[in-house]
């Protein structure tokens, strides 16, 4: 199994295992929100492979890592964490940037800030800041990974419309529900189109949300499989600790 590159909110690093197991037959295999990928990169590779984000910045890294992943690493092999370096590059303006520019200023800032959130640079009174962001060749094995990948950047709904297939395996991670801390919205509306189109589908999904009332009343009819997954990584102490999860499926496991 791989170890993706970054992390992120909702990344899937305890459960993916679980999930991988779960994956039914398929020729096709789409990501809707990729995030860090962990199933991703955790699983054997398919037939054909489809990772998509509406995030944009996010994705322009996965691109470039898949086409120029050496460049990458030549750019950070001499950067260093501190604090100085963080702020130059969360302060430097986008559009100046080539796509190998943004896409190392952003695998910069998730690897050096708290819950790689990209906000504000992260240290401790307990750890010490690693001497090097990336060692030689420490992306080749991603990059060997995503090759035969297609790299989208475009809404859930044109990728279920582009990809369903009766031959097609959605996994979904959507943003949970009524949790703080996401980057785009995603708001009732939202989680009611997805359920719809997937209630519609040709191919098979498995969907991995929080346990909520809310969630059971939007996907009832479909196979439930409960989880409880231990979250440590929060400033508030109160908000660590296990949560329970639900795994959505429209087949047997």
């Amino acid at each position: 199994m791989l170890k993706p590159p970054i992390t992120r909110m909702g990344g899937k690093s305890k459960l993916r295992k679980t999930i991988i197991e779960m994956i039914p037959e398929h020729t096709c295999y789409v990501e809707l929100f990729f995030g860090a990928g962990w199933v991703y990169f955790g699983k054997e590779s398919s037939k054909v492979e489809v990772i998509n984000d509406i995030d944009k910045e996010l994705i322009n890294l996965f691109r470039m890592i898949k086409y120029h992943a050496p460049e990458i690493e030549r750019i950070l092999e001499y950067d260093f964490s501190g604090r100085n370096i963080f702020d130059e590059y969360k302060n430097a303006t986008i559009e100046h940037l080539t796509e190998i520019h943004r896409a190392t200023r952003y695998l910069y800032l998730t690897s050096q800030s708290f819950a790689g959130k990209g906000g504000h640079y992260g240290y401790g009174t307990t750890t010490r800041p690693s001497p090097q962001i990336f060692y030689k060749d420490a992306l080749q094995s991603l990059k060997e990974r995503l090759r035969n990948t297609y790299v989208e950047n475009l809404s859930f709904e044109k990728i279920i419309k582009k990809y369903d297939r009766p031959n097609t395996f959605f996994f979904c991670d959507p943003p949970y529900w009524e949790t703080a801390g996401y980057l785009n919205k995603f708001d009732e509306k939202e989680h009611l189109i997805l359920r719809n189109m997937l209630k519609n589908l040709q191919g098979k999904f498995l969907l991995t949300i929080n346990d909520h009332e809310k969630v059971r009343e939007w996907y009832e009819g479909f196979n439930f499989k409960e989880v409880e997954v231990n979250y440590s990584v929060s400033k508030e102490k109160k908000a660590r600790g296990k949560y329970k999860e639900l795994i959505i499926t429209n087949y047997n496991t």
